[in-house]
């Protein structure tokens, strides 16, 4: 008998969320004062590559949810 979608999608969902939260990002593991340079930085470049701007968009995710912490470092 096969299985079906819902048995096999549902424990799959549930482990990848799991593993994802349990997971530290380096983001997180970023310094305050590296974090707020490098955010800084973003506001210096002209014309970013689409691979930066994805890069300052963590910066700037990050520094947020650090400050919703009443860590405000960027």
């Amino acid at each position: 008998m096969k299985p079906s979608l819902h048995a096999v999608i549902y424990p799959l969902l549930l482990g990848t969320t799991v593993f994802l939260t349990a997971c530290e990002s380096k983001w997180e593991k970023m310094s305050d004062d590296e974090l707020a340079a490098k955010n800084a930085e973003c506001y210096t470049i002209d014309d970013p590559a689409a691979a930066m701007i994805q890069v300052c968009k963590n910066y700037k995710r990050e520094c947020e949810r650090r400050r919703s912490q009443g860590i405000y470092v960027c």
